[in-house]
């Protein structure tokens, strides 16, 4: 019977390095080649066998079962390693290549798209007594190409382990261990948030400068009844050094925790300890809205400290690095960060020591060391918009396809650099409330865009060539910048300060804003000069560890290594002089071949008088190279040196990295300076946009816009937008109800309201010919139909929360937009809740409201609050076509007055619904219109305006339960004076 071979082809199997076969030898195999030629013979050349399936053989008739090899040194290595970082994927170092061995080549193999080779998927398989296979499955990636395949991996939400090889062959040579397999260990982990690496220089990736986001942790304690919760978090984004933390009281939506994953929107989420199945769902709602196949948040758990323990961890921790700093400004700034993180709140301070433990792992826990980083994410002097504002506003990303393309974000960006574009999105999620700093912002604005100075012109050209800056300066922090990077880091400062020259009393500018950024500019002249003066420029950009520093005196350690080597090359030199009398040779000389130094190359006929202990390394049919045992001894110690001077240049660099960190704050409050100019440069550009104005602030919260646009879709459509107007004011007209057929453009028209009050805000020109401005401390958005499966929530049941949070959240300052209240449910009961709503927000919280319904009735506010509200529809014109059907002009503009049909069957003909449908739609729409007479109408209006404590029990038994429940389950205020 002919054996089948299993799992692997031959081909597939000489391919792969036998880790175990050369390791028992005591060699590596990043010492030894592999001759796939010499494998295939010894696997296949007794002619009486043939091959099987691994650890078979198939002979003559017989079958046996081969007796499993022990485990190999280098095989234990990588076991110790994995059985210790089993969360992550381990890529293992081997020679030139770097090995992904069992269940992880798999998933490298799927994910990078390389070749899988079969074998031992597990660790139990390995250490198995009965093996089918004779090694670990694997997979090979080139060593160059390492971070290439780790930043894919991660982006996929992978963890990726490097275990680099720490012994070189020279010093392992000379040690008492020479014998044994190579020292490996854990280099490097990361993971999709951990990244800080320059991925595009190392690897050739295009757009791996752009930040790897920010890692968003929480804990959570329930407070109350309810479920509701206090929820401490941390975000912080290792690639910029940016901290920001807050502890909130959430209710049992978690309303206030998916504003702020929105805000920040993570890259990866860290759960410390237990939450809730509330925020559980919050957190999967806003992964799976995100997540992708080739982009997906990582999401990991870690335990939670006591808070006594997590005190008892940060003073100890901040003074251990108090203990190692090297100057006394360093130990200083550090004792500030300690008392600074001791005045926390107790659930940030647990999040805090939890997560210097976990960044401890990626070597990023420095981030924490850097003064002034930590920032609040609430801002007594900021707007905070909501998660549903922010999603129906589409501030950061639209709503069609979730890009950053026709969101209020890449209309207003114009940044020329990275840095300066994280600062504007900032901006633009937090709008300002305080009127004394918009007004300095929208002035400094305003004369950019006046101003004919050259100096613009020139900023404009030195920030489009700028790197990020942030991203370098916090890896010059982390110690991970490389020598050519730190130069281009260094010489992007020293043209900052060429450009802009120290300004001692010169204060060309009437904004305060523009002086104190310039004034920051100069300011690291001197210490920038100092430090490109240290290192060699073309040493540098080629990353020349060995001519790097220009001064080594004050790098005594390579000094000493390089007099070394030059000693040993001396005696080098010295040899070669006795070699000629030794062998009566006057003319031989050393010579290189093939990688080997220092050979004495001799003719064959001259071969007599060569020592019989000179090793013969290489010949021809000539001549013939030797090594002699001194000259081998010399190389020796020389290569023993030579890595001794790598080391020594690696320790020194360090050092040099950390006295340049000293200077972080100063430097990086010159990069936060050309970042606002950036933002004001950008907004500036948008603000030059034909039609652009800009707004007067008031005190009165306000909307007096005339020729208002959407400052979006202006830019999206290929024809002229139309203009509407807008005034309401808390002292008049504070709520407008619209109506209008389907597609009229009501929706465009109170989101355009909307974003012309926060790019007023942001310190932005408005799309309009004027507009006033009172500031509002918040705008809350309640409009679009969907349901929430994950949290189990209805289409309805949705809606009624995001109002029930706006009824508790909204002021007299606020802007809300309310979408068509009360559609999620029966006609009844949706007009009731609509009415009910509609009433509080006009007699009770007094914000300024826009309101978009299908319901006619609802317009009679007017008359009863004449004062208060107005009635709006948007225009359209009808037509009759020659078929005898009802055709629908849109005008898109808004105007005085009431629409009492919604034309919804003009939707279905566009719509391309059968023509037989329409019609029998339109029949029946008129039969309907007709058996609700006038009396009949009158009777309901009548019920809908009872008091509430008669509604109320009406509700329970009449209409029936569902207005009743929903009100218990969302909260609706039982105050209001209107049904419910």
């Amino acid at each position: 019977m002919i054996g089948i071979r299993k799992g692997k082809s031959a081909v597939e199997d000489s391919a792969a390095v036998d880790i175990e076969d050369k390791a028992s030898t005591g060699e590596d195999a990043d010492e030894q080649e592999s001759s796939p030629l010499s494998d295939l013979r010894s696997r296949f050349g007794a002619e009486s066998e043939a091959p099987l399936s691994d650890g078979y053989v198939c002979g003559k008739g017989k079958t046996e079962i081969a007796k499993p090899k022990k485990l190999t040194a280098m095989v234990q290595q990588y076991i110790d390693i994995k059985r210790q970082h089993m969360d992550a994927i381990i890529a293992f170092e081997v020679g030139y290549k770097f090995y992904f061995y069992g269940e992880d080549a798999r998933i490298a193999s799927r994910e990078l798209n390389i070749v899988f080779i079969p074998g031992w998927m597990t660790i139990e398989e390995a250490t198995f007594p009965n093996k089918i296979y004779e090694k670990f499955a694997s997979a090979i990636v080139p060593i160059e190409r390492i971070y290439f395949h780790t930043k894919r991996l991660t982006e996929k939400g992978y963890k990726v382990g490097i275990v680099r090889q720490v012994e070189t062959a020279a010093l392992k040579a000379a040690g008492s261990n020479r014998n044994t397999v190579f020292k490996r260990e854990l280099a490097e982990v990361y993971t999709k948030g951990t990244i800080v690496d320059d991925f595009s220089k190392m690897s050739g990736m295009v757009g791996a400068s752009q930040t790897s986001g920010f890692i968003f942790s929480m804990c959570e304690e329930l407070s109350g009844k309810n479920q509701n919760a206090t929820i401490g978090m941390i975000a912080l984004s290792p690639s910029t050094g940016q901290v920001i933390f807050e502890e909130f009281e959430d209710g049992f939506l978690r309303g206030d925790l998916e504003t702020r994953l929105l805000h920040i929107q993570p890259c990866e989420i860290v759960l410390i300890g237990d939450v809730t199945k509330e925020s559980e769902k919050v957190l999967k709602t806003v992964v799976s809205h995100h997540n992708t196949s080739s982009d997906i948040i990582r999401t990991e758990r870690i335990k939670k400290p006591t808070v006594e323990n997590a005190r008892d961890h940060l003073t100890q921790y901040y003074r251990n690095k108090m203990q190692a700093s090297q100057t006394d400004d360093a130990d200083k700034k550090i004792g500030e960060v300690l008392e600074y993180t001791q005045s926390l709140s107790s659930s940030v301070i647990v999040c805090l020591s939890a997560m210097i433990e976990f960044l401890k792992e990626y070597r990023l826990d420095g981030i924490f060391e850097l003064p002034r980083c930590f920032e609040d994410f609430k801002s007594r002097s900021h707007m905070i918009l909501n998660g549903d504002t922010l999603s129906s506003l589409e501030i950061y990303r639209n709503q069609t396809d979730f890009t950053e393309k026709g969101s209020l974000f890449w209309a207003l960006d114009q940044t020329r650099t990275r840095f300066g574009q994280r600062l504007l999105r900032k901006w633009v999620g937090n709008p300002l409330i305080d009127r004394e700093e918009l007004e300095l912002r929208a002035a400094a604005v305003e004369e950019i865009k006046e101003s004919r100075s050259d100096r613009w012109s020139t900023l404009v050209s030195l920030l489009a060539k700028l790197p990020d800056l942030e991203n370098g300066l916090i890896r010059i922090h982390y110690g991970r910048c490389t020598r050519s990077e730190l130069y281009t880091v260094l010489r992007a400062f020293d043209q900052v300060c060429s450009a802009f020259p120290t300004m001692v009393t010169e204060r060309p500018w009437r904004s305060e804003i523009i002086n104190e950024c310039f004034a920051l500019l100069p300011k690291m002249s001197f210490e920038i000069s100092k430090f490109l003066s240290e290192f060699d420029h073309t040493a540098a950009q080629s990353n020349d560890k060995y001519h790097f520093f220009k001064d080594e005196d004050e790098y005594r350690d390579i000094q000493d290594e390089k007099l070394g080597i030059i000693a040993v090359e001396n005696e080098l030199d010295t040899f070669i002089v006795e070699a000629r009398k030794l062998l009566k040779k006057s003319y031989i000389k050393y010579s290189s071949w093939s990688g080997n130094d220092y050979l004495i190359e001799l003719r064959n006929q001259e071969l007599r008088t060569v020592p019989k202990n000179w090793v013969k390394v290489s010949g021809t049919k000539n001549v013939s190279r030797f090594h002699a045992p001194e000259v081998v001894s010399l190389l020796r110690e020389r290569d023993q040196r030579r890595e001794a001077l790598a080391i020594a240049c690696d320790q020194s660099y360090k050092r040099f990295l950390v006295k340049i960190s000293e200077c972080y704050q100063d430097l990086r409050n010159t990069v936060q300076a050309l970042a606002k100019l950036d933002c004001l440069l950008s907004l500036v550009a948008v603000s030059k946009m034909p039609a652009y104005v800009k707004p007067t602030f008031v005190d009165e919260p306000c909307i007096k816009v005339e020729g208002g646009r959407h400052p979006m879709v202006e830019q999206l459509l290929l024809t002229s937008f139309v203009p509407n107007d807008i005034d309401i004011s808390s002292g008049g007209t504070h709520a407008m109800i619209i109506t209008g057929p389907n597609m009229g453009g009501k929706s465009s028209f109170v989101r355009q309201t909307a974003l012309i009050a926060i790019m007023g805000q942001i310190g932005c020109y408005v799309p309009a010919q004027s507009a006033t401005l009172g500031l509002l401390d918040a705008v809350y958005t309640r409009m679009g139909a969907y349901d929430n499966m994950m949290a189990g929530e209805s289409t309805f049941m949705v809606e009624l929360h995001e109002c029930s949070d706006i009824m508790r959240s909204a002021t007299p300052r606020s802007l809300v937009l309310l979408d068509e209240v009360g559609r999620g449910t029966g006609p009844i009961d949706g007009l009731a809740i609509a009415h009910s709503v509609l009433s509080h927000f006009i007699t009770d919280v007094k914000a300024l409201t826009l309101f978009i319904t299908h319901y006619p009735m609802l317009c009679s506010f007017a008359d009863q609050y004449p004062k208060h509200v107005a009635n709006y529809y948007m225009g359209y014109m009808e037509r009759q076509t020659e078929d005898g059907e009802t055709d629908i002009a849109f005008l898109y503009l808004a105007v005085p007055g009431i629409a009492h049909r919604s034309y919804g069957l003009n939707v279905a003909r566009l719509a391309d619904l059968p023509k037989s449908i329409i019609t029998c739609a339109a029949e029946k729409s008129a039969e309907l219109e007709e058996s609700l007479s006038f009396t009949q109408r009158l009777n309901w209006y009548a019920m809908l305006s009872m008091r509430s404590d008669r509604i109320c029990r009406l509700t329970c038994g009449t209409i029936g339960h569902c207005a009743r429940d929903v009100r218990l389950r969302t909260r609706i205020p039982t105050s209001t004076n209107c049904l419910i």
